[in-house]
């Protein structure tokens, strides 16, 4: 299929992460049924490709997820409706999994343009208006991490250059703000709602209570793990989430839930989640291991830390190497494997052992 963006943008690169470990018959492989959610294709502007988006049939059709705001990206998912006997004028309902542009960029819009009601959570990134203070804050504390701050600034330059993709300006027509852990009927569905920090803090995942399906945004992929992206809380004096450790918390609520299939954002259906969250557990731990290595060699700043295990990054990257190794000084912290002086002018890091 020819690639309708062919000139991709920076403002969400490609994730860092390696192939986890995955179980074997992992991709469902069962013929759809009529009752089964379509899974439709839409391309976005980033180098992460196709977002799932996810058509549940019924009186009052719904949506999860919406991929960006742009003509591409609609006429696309307009265009896979009508091949199915669909139409995106009938949806009801749309449920955001998390704000991230390639996942909710048109879902404003849709709310308005299809009368349909948006169900996300109550500290939607699309809600969060640009705030000078919090990027000041973030500029600061990436600086602290041993990044030079013009490399910075140009950084947020092309991050701002993605919100063209996003329609933040209209109002949608309904919207249920969610904290996570409610209980809703949704189009005569009776759904779990399941709040998954960890690669943003407005993770939501989404569990069918009927049919044991759960909709799990980036939570959890078949052929990447997600990010854990640095994140300082407007809320709370711009205090940092560990959002690695957050992550791993979210990935033992799922442990607790009989889950059917997963339907990701990105790639294949998951059948065995059970197997995946083993997999990226293990992955994850051995990750750890080199980062814990590289510290020991010397590595003693976030910077430093993120060059000797990322190698040379272009500048989009750099933000995400930044962010996963921070994340993973958290968890080495946590388990007393090294000391961070995280109050310095510089940020420095040393082994334990």
């Amino acid at each position: 299929m020819t690639d309708p963006y062919p000139a991709r943008h920076d403002a969400e690169p490609l994730p860092l992460r390696r192939k986890p470990p995955q179980a074997n018959n992992q991709v469902k492989k069962m013929p759809p049924s009529a009752a089964d959610p379509l899974l439709l294709k839409i391309p976005t502007p980033y180098p992460v490709g196709r977002i799932n988006v996810y058509f549940l049939d019924g009186p009052e059709p719904t949506l999860v997820d919406t991929g960006v705001f742009s003509s591409v990206s609609l006429e696309a998912l307009e265009e896979q409706l009508r091949a199915h006997g669909r139409r995106l004028a009938d949806v009801r309902h749309i449920l955001v999994t998390h704000g991230h542009y390639d996942h909710a960029g048109a879902a404003l819009h849709l709310s308005r343009r299809c009368g349909a009601t948006l169900y996300l959570h109550r500290q939607s990134a699309l809600f969060t208006p640009r705030q000078p203070a919090a990027e000041e804050a973030l500029i600061a504390f990436l600086t602290r991490c041993g990044l030079p701050r013009d490399t910075l600034e140009k950084a947020f330059a092309n991050f701002h250059a993605g919100r063209r993709f996003a329609d933040l300006a209209t109002e949608p027509l309904a919207v249920h703000r969610l904290n996570g852990d409610e209980c809703l009927s949704i189009a005569g569905r009776e759904w779990r709602i399941v709040a998954t920090p960890g690669h943003s803090p407005d993770h939501l995942c989404f569990y069918d209570l009927a049919t044991g399906n759960l909709f799990c945004g980036d939570l959890l992929l078949s052929h990447i793990t997600p990010n854990p992206l640095l994140y300082l809380d407007p809320e709370n004096d711009y205090r940092r989430a560990p959002s690695l450790i957050h992550y791993l918390e979210s990935l033992a609520k799922l442990t607790t839930i009989e889950i059917t299939t997963g339907f990701p954002g990105h790639g294949p259906l998951i059948s065995d989640v059970a197997a995946l969250i083993a997999g990226t557990r293990k992955f994850i731990g051995e990750r750890a291991e080199i980062f814990r290595e590289k510290i020991t060699a010397g590595a003693a700043d976030p910077a430093t830390l993120a060059c000797a295990v990322f190698g040379k990054l272009d500048l989009a990257n750099q933000f995400l190497a930044i962010s996963e190794t921070v994340a993973y000084l958290d968890l080495l912290e946590q388990n007393r494997h090294i000391e961070v002086d995280w109050k310095g002018e510089l940020i420095t890091i040393r082994s334990s052992l």
